[in-house]
């Protein structure tokens, strides 16, 4: 018994280390990240709209309202911009913890799991709504054995997943699906239609959550980047079946070969699992989630290893419930113990791949630009401006979206956009954001609706909106990053006199 104990505690001074350096490793990554446009859009967002004009907007952002809610307090509140990281990493601080507390996987799993990419920089430091769905899919997983006890919990988990990303959709209506499915199944079988009522106090929630999502998202085609392709059935499948194979290959590096084995065995070891439980739905989870990212590929977006990650989440999920299923069966075969342990050994070996991918020199967000290298200029040049040009100047910008991040650190300061000559802050996909003007229009609209003003400042960056761009070489140069970026945000800060 004492040797028992001595054990156990040995085995939680391991997980504390492993927790410990997944805080410590991770906070060294946060102190060195510098925020960029699809962070500050959200905090920009999140600042200056009111939570009805939010939903008002949040149709053309591609992302629903969870996110947005939760940073809200914080940017309006007046904090940092730099707060928004803070919010993922203690997001994904507490998902992490839960995984090394209470999930059954080995140690050497947990560990590799939770410094690879799957828990580590990508959703911890990178301060975007995908934090959310490895919060609530771990979340998911520890009240699996609970889901029948605490219903009203269990469906707004679901539903919270619902409103964390639209590619969390297919992942938290198969859950739902399977909740419902599971319960059905015991009534037919066992006769027990109370456990049915049971869930109906909270598998209503997802479903009323997803009713939020559609209305948030009304009429998003109105937005003039929106777009959905069109394909014949075998060339949709055949669509499918590349994205399929492109998922797996930026995930973890590797050629073909590897992913075809890789593939196969996943759903090897998932069949044999399920029909040793004889319960198919885990697996249904994930398959369906996979192929609901290789078809929002095809038709809407092509998706980034952000959104890939997430199924790396959903694994996780899977073969956490399938643990769980086994211990509700008494008398577990040995093909069911030894198809767990290898989609465990499966899971490590794609956590190690997605270590080496990110340690690729042709990574953009490799560990060593993350550790190194300039993810963004935008601090360097907010920091310049806040020193050196005042609130009451006029600073034009000829991108909305890359100047977003040079702003999200300026709350006191007001950015015109060239394009269009309005006040501009996040970027609104409702409408056109590339017209062009030229250098002289420029000028002239300056002079027109600001006559009292002896010069203008012009936050110069990618994809400017200006025509003429020689004519900025007879310009004051105030500003200019010194090396490329990640993200490309670079930045020029020019001084132009008006008179």
């Amino acid at each position: 018994m004492a040797d028992t104990g001595r054990k156990e505690k040995y085995n939680q001074m391991i997980l504390a280390g492993i927790f410990l350096g997944y805080l410590i490793f991770n906070g060294i990554l946060l102190a060195r990240h510098e925020p960029w446009r699809d962070e500050a859009n959200v905090w920009l967002m999140a600042r200056d709209l009111s939570p009805l004009e939010l939903f008002q907007e949040i149709r053309y952002q591609g992302h629903p309202c969870l996110w947005y809610l939760l940073i809200m307090p914080f940017a309006k509140a007046g904090l940092p911009f730099r707060t928004i990281g803070l919010v993922s990493y203690l997001v994904m601080a507490v998902s992490a913890g839960l995984l090394v507390f209470k999930a059954p996987f080995c140690k050497l799993v947990k560990g590799t799991v939770v410094f690879s990419p799957v828990f580590t920089y990508y959703y911890a430091e990178i301060a975007r709504n995908y934090c959310l769905i490895a919060l609530f899919l771990v979340l998911l997983a520890l009240y699996y054995p609970r889901r029948n006890e605490k219903p009203v919990l269990y469906g707004v988990l679901l539903g919270l997943l619902v409103q964390s990303d639209t590619i969390a959709l297919m992942a938290a209506g198969m859950i739902s699906l399977m909740w419902l499915g599971e319960a059905v199944w015991k009534w037919i079988r066992e006769k027990r239609p109370a456990l049915l009522i049971q869930i109906l106090k909270g598998i209503w929630i997802p479903l009323f959550s997803l009713g939020l999502l559609v209305a948030q998202f009304y009429h998003v085609s109105d937005s003039p980047v929106f777009e959905v392709k069109e394909f014949g059935f075998r060339e949709l499948a055949g669509e499918i079946r590349n994205y399929a194979y492109w998922i797996l290959e930026r995930l973890t590096g590797r050629g073909e070969g590897f992913c075809l084995l890789f593939f196969a065995l996943v759903v090897g070891l998932l069949v044999v699992a399920s029909l040793q439980l004889k319960n198919f739905w885990a697996m249904l989870v994930l398959v369906a989630a996979y192929l609901f990212e290789a078809l929002f590929s095809v038709l809407v977006y092509q998706l980034h290893i952000w959104h890939f990650i997430a199924l790396c989440f959903v694994m996780v999920w899977t073969i956490w419930v399938l643990y769980l299923q086994k211990e509700e069966r008494q008398g577990a075969g040995k093909p069911l113990r030894v198809s767990l342990r290898g989609l465990q050994l499966l899971l490590l070996v794609l956590s190690v791949c997605m270590f080496m991918r990110w340690n690729d020199r042709e990574e953009a967000s490799s560990l060593d630009n993350a550790l190194h290298g300039l993810y963004s200029d935008a601090g360097a040049a907010a920091e310049y401006i806040r020193e050196n040009i005042s609130t009451g100047e006029l600073v034009i910008s000829v991108n909305v979206p890359y100047a977003s991040t040079v702003l999200a650190y300026l709350p006191e300061h007001t950015f015109y956009f060239a394009g269009s000559g309005q006040t501009e802050s996040y970027a609104d996909w409702s409408k056109e954001q590339s017209g062009e003007i030229s250098f002289e229009e420029l000028l002239g609209w300056a002079k027109k609706n600001f006559p009292e003003r002896k010069v203008l400042y012009l936050l110069d960056s990618r994809d400017s909106c200006l025509t003429g761009q020689e004519k900025l070489g007879e310009q004051e140069l105030l500003y200019e990053t010194g090396e490329i970026t990640a993200r490309g945000e670079e930045y020029r800060i020019y001084r132009i006199a008006l008179q």
